[in-house]
């Protein structure tokens, strides 16, 4: 049977809005304070209990103020500095908690150098708060392939740096802007966006001209706001949202998260080791796995928790175990980083799906910098720091259509088989970043919610 393309198709529906649809643009202050600053600071936004959240407009706008300590000549800014601050994001429903996000600005710049390519890095730089420089951290910067991280904050040659305040506008990524449908804001209990600041030291690297460390600077965090859009489709809506409840009143939503799980990698020996890894993380349905060793482990790593050294070193070896079954079913050999960066691609997109590839990670900073082998690496920096992850895909299939896609730990704890062949400098981290999908169940009687990870 013959049918027309659908280029060809001129007769569609004219389906339409209902006619009192509108649409508001949003901003929501912090209900608990107007500054805040770093070291566990909680910072509470309270969102609108009426209309539909779009979950793709939700961002996070402010100032970021460095003021450095006396004889500071020298202060950078590790990773995404728009989320280096934020040490947690949680997601509070009814007075319950939906979600917590721990190290968030890390995360941020894992999914920062996987998921954002260098031509939009470079595009978001105001929004990103990338660049900087000058005496007091403000001046403009023309961005190149390898200085597509961090900010130079105040910086000066001769005397003390100067304070200096920038602004960013950061998408935020937690369970609900990452829903695949509209959020039923009017529907639910009070819904809360809640952040902690991080410790200065964990992003700041601050050196006098000598290079020698010295105090942090104080760091504060003002004008800040929640921006995002709602939709109104009128008071008629309210009953047709009822009627997709089943028969106990419950809603469903679509959305998926992010898990940071961390264990310690001791100091390694000259002749390597072979060490399985427990992460104690449950979850149903698990889209991809990445695997980070932090700086501490490279003598040559000055970025600690923002570093990612080649824990396996050069021809070890990294592979992944959810409820036994192996992730891939032979292990990622270090000798071929192209195989180990291909996989990593894969956990984020398709094999063939080259032409929008995303990771930006320069060939130097993946293989070279900041090597376990002190004679055979290149020192990091906070501008090219070193960035070896090891990723694999677990998604059974990727499709809209379906509701759990991801491999199950059944239960059970997820293993990392590490087989070093380098000596590390010191005990480190080894982080887990798990991808996995989320069933949201909103119960519309009671307006109590729920979720399925």
């Amino acid at each position: 049977m013959a049918a027309l393309p659908k280029e060809l198709n001129y007769n569609k529906p004219m389906a339409s809005l209902p006619a009192d649809t509108s649409m508001m643009n949003i901003n929501v202050r912090p209900s608990n304070g107007s500054s805040f600053t770093a070291g566990g600071n909680i910072i509470q936004f309270d969102l609108p209990s009426h209309s539909f959240l779009v979950p793709s407009s939700l961002t996070l706008r402010g100032l970021i103020k460095i003021t450095p300590n006396a004889n500071t000549n020298i202060i950078t800014v590790r990773g995404v500095p728009a989320a280096s601050w934020i040490q947690r994001v949680e997601t509070i429903v009814g007075g319950s908690l939906l979600e917590s996000v721990n190290d968030y600005g890390r995360l941020y710049n894992m999914i920062g150098q996987t998921k954002i390519d260098y031509a939009t890095k470079a595009g978001l730089q105001t929004e990103l708060a990338l660049g900087g420089g000058g005496v007091d951290g403000l001046s403009p910067k023309n961005p190149t392939f390898v200085d597509l991280n961090g900010r130079a904050g105040p910086t000066s040659t001769g005397t003390d740096g100067a304070e200096g305040e920038f602004p960013f506008a950061l998408p935020l990524g937690c369970l609900l802007s990452s829903c695949a449908e509209l959020i039923p804001l009017g529907h639910m209990g009070g819904v809360r966006i809640q952040l902690t600041t991080a410790q200065v030291s964990e992003y700041i690297l601050a050196t006098i001209q000598d290079g020698s460390t010295t105090t942090s600077p104080t760091m504060a965090f003002s004008e800040l706001e929640l921006n995002f859009n709602l939709v109104d489709f009128g008071a008629g809506m309210n009953g047709v949202i009822r009627s997709m409840a089943d028969a106990n009143g419950d809603l469903v939503l679509k959305s998926q998260g992010w898990n940071v799980t961390n264990v310690n990698f001791p100091t390694v020996g000259a002749n390597g080791s072979s060490a399985t890894y427990v992460y104690n993380v449950r979850l149903s349905s698990i889209k991809s796995l990445v695997l980070q060793g932090t700086g501490q482990a490279g003598a040559d790593a000055i970025n600690a928790n923002y570093d990612a050294i080649r824990a396996a070193g050069k021809t070890g070896s990294t592979q992944f175990f959810v409820a036994n079954k192996p992730f891939p079913p032979t292990p990622l050999r270090e000798a071929n980083p192209a195989a180990v960066m291909s996989s990593l691609r894969q956990a984020f997109g398709e094999a063939h799906d080259v032409y929008s590839s995303n990771i930006a990670i320069p060939q130097k900073q993946y293989v070279e910098v900041a090597n376990l082998l002190a004679a055979d690496a290149t020192p990091s920096t906070v501008f090219a720091p070193v960035f070896f992850i090891v990723a694999a895909n677990t998604e059974k299939l990727s499709t809209n259509s379906v509701m759990m896609s991801g491999e199950s730990s059944q239960l059970t704890p997820i293993n990392v088989r590490l087989e070093t062949s380098e000596a590390t400098a010191a005990d480190a981290t080894l982080t887990l970043y798990a991808c996995y999908d989320a069933l949201i169940s909103l119960n519309l009687p009671t307006r109590s919610i729920a979720v399925r990870v």
